[in-house]
């Protein structure tokens, strides 16, 4: 039997399969409800809030080659599936990428994005 290790997080563009794989650091995850509270007449406080949690994964990737880097950049607005070495899966759509350079190695890049996830169903 095969054994599979993941070390990495992977990113794949949904629509090909294409993806770009990289060790990662600060990751996070924020999930929260859209809302807010209101007063009404007398003092009364009310909380309204909507339907839907937002889910945004936060993840640096480290040492991304320039290809890789280009990628990424030709991904930004469409669905990419998300998943890490814990076995996380989520699918979302990129819209920023903060990208720095590595001095002393010209090729390489540490890339930090955030992965708004979208309502995705699998299968048929």
């Amino acid at each position: 039997m095969a054994t599979l290790n993941l070390t990495r997080v992977w990113i794949n563009l949904m629509s090909t399969g294409e993806p770009v794989a990289a060790f990662s650091t600060d990751r996070a995850r924020r999930k929260s409800v859209q809302g807010e509270n209101r007063t009404y007449g007398g003092g009364r406080r009310r909380s309204i809030s909507q339907v839907g949690v937002t889910d945004i994964i936060t993840v640096t990737l480290r040492r991304v080659t320039t290809a890789q880097r280009d990628l990424l950049e030709q991904w930004l607005g469409r669905e990419v599936m998300y998943r890490d070495y814990r076995g996380q899966r989520a699918v979302g759509v990129l819209f920023d990428l903060d990208i720095r350079e590595y001095k002393a190695e010209r090729d390489l890049y540490d890339v930090a994005t955030a992965v708004q996830v979208v309502t995705w169903v699998e299968g048929a």
